[in-house]
């Protein structure tokens, strides 16, 4: 993390992640030392990443919806689906797209809560 170059991780995202290059690029600026301090904290903070944190999702009592990159390499679709179930998500939005559902699906993933919230 502490290697991690714009340049080459605004490449990676547009050959490995699908994502345009304009957005891969503004994107890959933005990640500064606050940001992978806290991805670093984030992912040490389990054990087991995600194992330590599964049982949360069944103890949400909102109204949630879940949205997932359909082509998704780095967590694949059924793990979207799982946590929808886990959450008792009324809707899990499917979107034909990668790992970057917003960079690469900005207005389909906009929609999603709308008419989540709308319904």
């Amino acid at each position: 993390m502490d290697r991690l170059e714009a340049e080459s991780f605004a490449r990676d995202l547009t050959e490995g992640f699908d994502v345009p290059a304009e957005a891969a690029g503004k994107t890959a600026a933005r990640v500064d030392a606050p940001m992978k301090d806290s991805i670093l904290r984030l992912y040490r903070s389990a054990l087991t990443v995600g194992a330590e944190w599964e049982p949360a999702p069944a103890r949400v009592s909102a109204p949630c919806m879940v949205f997932w990159g359909a082509l998704d390499p780095a967590c694949q679709i059924e793990f979207g689906r799982e946590l929808g179930r886990a959450l008792h998500a009324p809707k899990i939005v499917e979107l034909d797209c990668n790992h970057w559902t917003v960079l690469q699906r900005p207005a389909e993933v906009a929609a999603a809560p709308e008419a989540h919230w709308g319904a």
